[in-house]
């Protein structure tokens, strides 16, 4: 595409979404990508989506009003794509093994309650009657009614095969390399020495946003390494999603049986931030195990099929990046997820999409706004992070 309206950079669900809504309101669009559809950090997570966190007291109105309108999309996209990405809703246990965790359940069931997010405490017992799976050593959970999960892959290709339909163009294995600028104005973007020029540029880029734009400050979106790995396929066993750990470790069965489970950033090396290498390491992979085996003893010996490492982006403050760039008229930014892609990405497309059209974008978006690290800093307060040397 020789002039496109705008240019979208990233083909994850964040870059494939708001491609789709784009091109529904008229736009031309071209989205460029440095690999392929749905190869990054959308591509590599525990496809896992739901309402709002128990991270954030003080945007915590914010995170929830936008990743209800999210949740609530997402009931309805199967219908409106026309595509079957295996959405599963059955709820997602936060277990507790200890009684610090059992603690901090407690916490975030309570700070959920408040801003309207359903859910219910459950003793051991009431526990593994909900799934029979669970351990003799969980003393607890909190049962969190509006979450599930999903196959990323298909629904993202889904986002991208809508966009092409109505005439979006895609460029893939093609790297970004800096963005054109007349003053401030962002005007396009330069591939190697090819340029392009649009109205309007969207980066959703996540990790790899500092990349493209310099003059984020540094250490508002830094790279954090996640590996997952996944057994052989199984008997149905898990009926519900799990975290555990002070929300640092997770998993599902896939409907195929195969059994998923990430986490134990705390054994990679800088705790897997800083880093853009997809490397799986022994540590942070017999962590994982571990967590599986003492979770759910029933599980026996199983083979390990498969495993693998993305690349997350993880803000300052643990709240992604989402807005207008008023340092640069021309851009739009929806980045840093925190691993959350699944619960924000679907309607920050919409989001985005308004903003470019110079629309209300429905939402009041002032915690996510861009500029909020050159007005505050960068301290690192992220709550995803917070504790995750040393624990347990």
């Amino acid at each position: 595409m020789q002039n496109p309206d705008v240019i979208v950079v990233g083909a994850g669900v964040a870059g494939c979404s708001t491609a789709y809504r784009l091109a529904q309101s008229g736009r031309r669009v071209l989205v460029i990508d440095q690999r392929g559809i749905c190869s990054g950090a959308s591509g590599r997570n525990g496809g896992l989506t739901g309402i709002g966190s128990a991270m954030h007291a003080e945007a915590g109105d914010s995170v929830y009003t936008v990743t209800n309108a999210n949740f609530n999309l997402m009931r309805q996209l199967p219908e409106e794509l026309d595509v079957d990405f295996e959405l599963h809703l059955p709820g997602t246990f936060d277990v507790a093994t200890t009684e610090a965790q059992l603690a901090h359940v407690r916490e975030s069931a309570e700070s959920q309650a408040k801003a309207g997010i359903r859910v219910e405490m459950l003793d051991a017992d009431e526990t593994r009657k909900r799934m029979p799976a669970f351990g003799p050593n969980i003393i607890g959970s909190k049962l969190t009614i509006d979450a599930g999960h999903l196959w990323p892959f298909r629904l993202v290709h889904a986002f991208a095969e809508r966009a092409r339909d109505l005439g979006a163009e895609f460029r893939l294995w093609t790297r970004v390399t800096e963005l054109l600028r007349d003053g401030d104005r962002v005007i396009g973007v330069r591939i190697g020495s090819e340029t392009i020029q649009a109205d309007h540029v969207v980066l959703c880029t996540n990790s790899y946003t500092p990349l493209i734009l310099p003059d984020l400050p540094a250490g508002a979106i830094v790279p954090a390494r996640g590996q997952i790995l996944v057994t052989q396929a199984l008997p149905k066993l898990l009926a519900h999603p799990f975290g555990t750990n002070f929300d640092k470790e997770y998993g599902r069965q896939t409907p195929d049986g195969k059994i998923l489970c990430g986490g134990f950033r705390r054994l990679d090396v800088d705790e897997g931030l800083g880093h853009y290498e997809e490397r799986v390491s022994a540590p942070v992979l017999n962590g994982i195990a571990s967590c599986l085996t003492n979770l759910f003893p029933s599980l026996g010996p199983v083979r390990i099929v498969r495993c693998w490492a993305g690349i997350m982006g993880f803000t300052a403050d643990g709240l992604p990046i989402i807005g207008n760039a008023p340092w640069a008229p021309g851009l739009t930014i929806a980045a840093g997820f925190n691993g959350g892609g699944f619960s924000w990405g679907p309607i920050t497309g919409k989001i985005v999409a308004r903003l470019v059209n110079g629309e209300d974008p429905g939402f009041d978006l002032r915690v996510f706004r861009p500029e909020r690290f050159s007005e505050g800093g960068t301290a690192w307060n992220n709550p995803f992070t917070a504790g995750e040397a040393n624990a347990a």
